[in-house]
């Protein structure tokens, strides 16, 4: 579809994108258009609704909440994954709450005791040939409804349309993209998650552009600003598909971000920066790996690939199972509605962001930090997840993402905008994920 008839084909509806560089403000607070989300979007389309990890014994299961959707994400056995609505047949009462385990293969509902295998299938229900009619018992209809179920990248994704396509065609080009950086291979190092006051594509777009890096990450730019830090060197061109997943391309320019400082210098600011700002990106390893390497003699525009170097020996050392270089692709990337990613060394950021309730200016905004772990390592846990966590209470960079969102929000609601203007080079993946938006939203 070309992007002309494309605009054509999703304008009937309220707030819809007309000019491809604009995204109207109301989509943000807008009740009416939180309730066509709720309707169209949501109940269509694939989401992470758990990691492997929160499933991993026959029995496991763990709630995913969207919208006024409770879902419970269950391991039926080894090999296999299902997804119930958390709803008994009998009298729609909750089936489980959180996580937990259904002990001796058996869902019982804790109000009147019908149960159900773990396949969905019913196995009893209490009196039940002096209380109901036959038609009631009819084994299909006590079956619990599914939703669809797929795996990818250690991750669960459910999708409550029945006729959606698989998982595996929706995420296309990005999954061919995506496969390389092992995603499959990491484990939760933590969970947190926030409440934030405001839209939750706001909370979500603040990790799909790298424009508010030299602003908004004073550690991150190392005190550049305006003609001093070069964007063009940080981030690549973005490659982005129809179905709403985009991923950023390595930069071609061959120059460091930040003028005046040598690649030794910038490499290991850059690396303490998101040590200490995010304790996710780079670890205690990664650190310790460049310690090491700062206690050497190294030429400054040779530390880079020392570095790299050095991990992987580190690694091969340590039973890390790190993938190769990847080349095409920085790894920091988005699934369509909203995981985004992003990469470091055998690690990864990866964030969640989805309405709180049926209030369009309030969101749950999750961040996992994952690892490929060493051989050491065993079966991985159960993670928690912590929160709610105030914003002052996160490491700094992201206290930086989310005071910034918190005031957009407050912006959008004001008379001075009508609405936000992007930039093709820089926020293409904005862009490209309110187009799709609109896809849903147009029924097309």
């Amino acid at each position: 579809m070309s992007p002309t008839s494309d605009l054509e084909a999703v304008a009937s509806h309220p707030h819809a994108i007309t000019d491809p560089k604009r995204v109207p403000a109301q989509r943000y607070y807008s009740a009416e258009f939180a309730r066509l989300e709720k309707e169209k979007l949501w109940p269509h389309v694939w989401q992470v609704a758990c990691r492997l990890e929160d499933i991993p014994e026959t029995g496991d299961y763990i709630e995913y909440e969207i919208n006024n959707e409770s879902v419970l994400v269950v391991r039926e056995s080894e090999d296999s994954i299902k997804a119930y609505y958390n709803a008994c047949r009998h009298r729609a009462t909750a089936l489980g709450n959180g996580a937990g385990t259904f002990h001796g293969g058996q869902i019982v509902c804790p109000y009147h005791g019908w149960r159900w295998n773990l396949d969905g299938s019913n196995s009893y229900v209490y009196a039940s040939q002096r209380g109901f009619t036959p038609a009631c018992l009819d084994k299909e209809n006590l079956r619990l409804r599914e939703c669809q179920v797929g795996t990818w990248g250690g991750m669960v994704f459910i999708n409550m349309d029945p006729q959606a396509p698989p998982l595996e065609q929706y995420l296309g080009g990005i999954k061919k993209v995506l496969d390389p950086i092992g995603f499959d291979r990491m484990r939760v190092r933590w969970w947190r998650h926030v409440i934030l006051p405001c839209n939750w594509k706001m909370a979500q777009e603040a990790f799909l552009e790298a424009y508010h890096v030299m602003q908004a990450h004073p550690s991150l730019a190392m005190g550049a600003a305006d003609d001093d830090y070069d964007l063009d060197a940080f981030a690549g061109d973005f490659e982005c598909f129809d179905e709403g997943h985009a991923h950023m391309r390595p930069s071609t320019s061959g120059e460091l971000p930040v003028k005046g400082m040598t690649k030794a210098e910038y490499f290991v600011q850059y690396n303490n920066a998101l040590y200490f700002g995010t304790d996710a990106f780079t670890t205690e390893r990664e650190m310790f790996i460049q310690q090491g390497l700062l206690d050497k003699d190294i030429p400054d525009d040779e530390f880079p690939a020392k570095f790299f170097e050095a991990l992987y020996e580190y690694a091969q050392g340590a039973g890390i199972p790190l993938p190769p270089p990847v080349t095409n692709t920085t790894g920091y990337g988005h699934i369509f509605p909203n995981l985004t990613f992003l990469p470091g060394y055998g690690t990864n950021i990866i964030y969640r962001s989805r309405p709180n309730g049926d209030d369009p200016e309030n969101c749950v905004f999750e961040v996992w930090a994952v690892q490929i772990p060493g051989a050491e390592a065993g079966e991985p846990e159960r993670p928690e997840r912590e929160g709610p966590i105030p914003v002052d209470q996160w490491p700094q960079i992201f206290q930086e993402d989310f005071q910034n969102v918190i005031g957009q929000q407050k912006g959008v609601r004001g008379s001075g905008v009508d609405d936000l203007m992007m930039s093709g080079p820089y926020e293409a993946m904005i862009i490209n994920s309110h187009r799709t938006i609109d896809r849903h939203l147009g029924g097309k």
